[in-house]
């Protein structure tokens, strides 16, 4: 079998031109993208290989957007996720059935009512105050993000597959696609990295560190599904009398054969079903083996849920996500670098573009302050990367890689990118304090 074949060499057309151009229409990417338009980038092209935005909180079916709030913060009722996610969920809850979660006003409740009506949802209550967030609808969320990102005024290309970047002089000045009308070139000011696998700094040369697979949570893929004809409440409470649950549980999983749970989403009848399979997602045959695993067994599954728990007995399946779930990949080597020494701390930088709250919200302080150096590389110039690639040790990243903080971390990009060019400098060398600023006034809580 031959081993090696050659591709000539090719004149490759440039297709368009932007102010900043930002590859992968993730929660990062959108972000990202509505928020250079709005800090004043001219022209911004949104670059997507699927026929929809979103990325793992639509296409993966991340149907859950948690960790919004911080219960230790100003009796609970302080927002630290804000910004554009505002947009995201304001927007959600205008479409019916667009969302599930606590309203603005029950933000750090403890009323026993309040409390009670969210009782067995994963993630809206810690230390018995309400955490702001939501389960979406994937569906109605790319409804959504389409409209977001055409009110402000982005060009989205779809079904455009970057390649490779394209680097001059040490700087990236865009990146080479593969599409139906085949291969073409995008060139840009300041390009931003939301491919979540850092594929445009990675084929860039930009230094970056790999997955080791030995995380507990960014080790695991997913091909997650969702069942539709149950009642999540009547299984929730049913679950909670059930002397034998963790049994049946355990049995499921055996048959699915991934650890699995079943979490609620925007809607009583429909049931999420999450799962954990250790695979590379960096290879063919990984992604490949969990999306047929999943398939292989959700039959034997589903007829097993329907006879072991109440509020599933006439569960059937509603649909698979369309992309494989990805927990962690590559991460880039930025001049700043967020590790777990990072996590709960005050810092005290000046550097600051987000403040997270921590995932278990156990630590005296129950926050991670997230600096602009960890979406700049080390050397290369002409680029940022936002999602859960950016600087990180592997177990920091995998506490701050969820939905909600690529939606913030895309903020912060887009926001310096747009600075970058109308102040006519390298990404690296913005004026924090300005960039800062801008954040402030679009509600970013720093």
């Amino acid at each position: 079998m031959r081993e090696i074949v050659y591709e000539p060499a090719r004149e490759i057309p440039v297709y368009d031109q932007c102010d900043v151009l930002v590859v992968g229409g993730g929660p990062a990417g959108v972000t990202a993208a509505v928020a250079a338009r709005n800090s004043g980038a001219g022209r911004v092209v949104l670059l997507e290989r699927y026929a929809h935005l979103g990325g793992m909180s639509t296409g993966g079916q991340v149907l859950l957007i948690p960790f919004l709030s911080d219960p230790a913060l100003n009796g609970g009722k302080e927002q630290l996720v804000a910004g554009l996610m505002n947009e995201w969920i304001d927007r959600l809850r205008a479409c019916p059935n667009g969302a599930f979660g606590p309203e603005k006003e029950e933000i750090g409740s403890d009323d026993p009512a309040v409390l009670a009506k969210y009782r067995s949802h994963t993630l809206f209550i810690r230390n018995e105050r309400i955490m702001y967030g939501v389960n979406c609808d994937p569906e109605m969320l790319k409804v959504v993000l389409n409209d977001m990102t055409e009110a402000a005024g982005v060009t989205i290309y779809c079904h455009c597959l970057c390649c490779r970047a394209i680097v001059e002089e040490g700087r990236v000045i865009g990146v080479f696609f593969e599409s139906k009308e085949g291969r073409k070139a995008v060139l840009a000011q300041v390009v931003i990295d939301c491919t979540g696998d850092g594929d445009v700094f990675a084929t860039a040369g930009a230094a970056f560190e790999s997955s080791s697979l030995t995380m507990a949570r960014t080790a695991n893929t997913s091909l997650v599904f969702r069942l539709g004809g149950v009642s999540y409440e009547r299984y929730a409470q049913g679950l909670k009398a059930m002397p034998e649950a963790g049994k049946k549980l355990r049995e499921a999983a055996q048959i699915a054969g991934y650890p699995l749970q079943l979490i609620s989403s925007n809607r009583d009848d429909i049931i999420w079903v999450d799962s954990l399979i250790p695979r590379d997602c960096m290879t063919i045959t990984g992604l490949t083996e969990t999306a047929f695993l999943t398939t292989r067994t959700v039959n034997r599954l589903i007829a097993y849920l329907r006879g072991a728990f109440p509020g599933l007995e006439d569960a059937y399946l509603y649909d698979f996500a369309p992309q494989v779930g990805v927990r962690g990949s590559r991460r880039l080597k930025g001049v700043e670098r967020f590790t777990i020494d990072h996590l709960g701390a005050r810092t005290g930088l000046d550097s600051i573009i987000a403040v997270l709250p921590t995932v278990n919200g156990r630590e005296a302080y129950p926050r991670m302050e997230m600096p602009y150096g960890i979406l700049v590389p080390e050397k290369l110039d002409g680029l940022l990367a936002a999602g859960r690639c950016f600087s990180s040790s592997e177990e920091a990243n995998q506490e701050a890689n969820w939905i909600p903080h690529c939606i913030a971390l895309g903020q912060g990009a887009g926001t310096a990118a747009a600075l970058a060019v109308k102040s006519g400098v390298q990404p690296r060398a913005v004026d924090l304090k300005r960039l800062r600023g801008m954040l402030r006034e679009q509600g970013v809580y720093l």
